[in-house]
């Protein structure tokens, strides 16, 4: 009965992320595809942008009973490494907003007081499976060398939030469960809930605010059962 359920959260999680190609899904480098474009001076408007290596075509899209088009007749393109001040794409933001799914793990638990057990601190293996949704920003941006030469890149910063479920492992003793047990091992626990991530190039680092159910029999002498808690995750893969 319990492997039907953490079967049925996992695909719960699959679902938050199934209406987008699965490509979409994982993609999270700058790419080809529709975007938002926010430009120094003016609104966002909604583009497809066509890249290759370090070339760059902006299409303006329009939209005709919700079909979208490229407007081909007003393509706006460059070459990044030549971007200058000046120039249409110079500080511009490209916006993308879609589904996500990570594999991540928790470093730290931090676990409130529970029964006479003091706050704790913990860092135990563990692995959680995450969908969400993200925002990547993509700036287009400029430095200026000692020898004056203008060097332009795209940096890449993100934000998300979603849900996680995942295996992990927990100290069970005498002092978790408030002296129920002579045992002392290492259980396994089925954690879930909800965290926010934000990503800075390929760095990931996210909030979680989840839960643990121990999976044996002392289940219901284990303190931190279906007790919250909060952690600091990282990524570490995207699918």
């Amino acid at each position: 009965m319990k492997i039907i359920k953490l079967l049925c959260l996992l695909a719960i999680l699959l679902m938050a992320a199934g209406c987008a190609p699965f490509d979409k899904i994982y993609s999270h480098e700058f790419d080809s595809g529709y975007y938002k474009l926010k430009s120094e001076g003016s609104e966002s408007v909604k583009i497809y942008l066509n890249l290759k290596e370090d070339s760059l075509a902006v299409y303006p899209v329009m939209t005709n009973r919700k079909i979208a088009l490229l407007d081909t007749s007003a393509i706006l393109s460059a070459r990044i490494s030549s971007v200058k001040p000046g120039n249409y794409f110079y500080n511009s933001l490209f916006i993308r907003t879609s589904p996500d799914i990570d594999l991540s793990t928790v470093l730290l638990k931090f676990r409130p007081e529970a029964a006479d057990v003091q706050s704790q601190l913990s860092a135990n293996v563990n692995g959680i499976f995450y969908a969400g949704y993200r925002k990547d920003f993509f700036r287009v941006k400029s430095h200026l060398s000692p020898l004056r030469d203008i060097n332009t890149f795209i940096r890449h910063t993100g934000l998300d939030f979603g849900l996680f479920a995942g295996i992990g492992i927990t100290p069970v003793n005498p002092t978790t469960t408030m002296n129920q047990t002579a045992q002392e091992y290492d259980g396994v626990v089925f954690q879930k809930g909800v965290s926010i991530f934000g990503t800075f190039e390929n760095m990931s680092v996210g909030l979680a605010l989840g839960f643990d159910n121990l999976l044996d029999n002392n289940k219901d002498i284990w303190i931190y059962n279906w007790k919250p808690w909060i952690g600091i995750a990282i990524g570490i893969a995207n699918f």
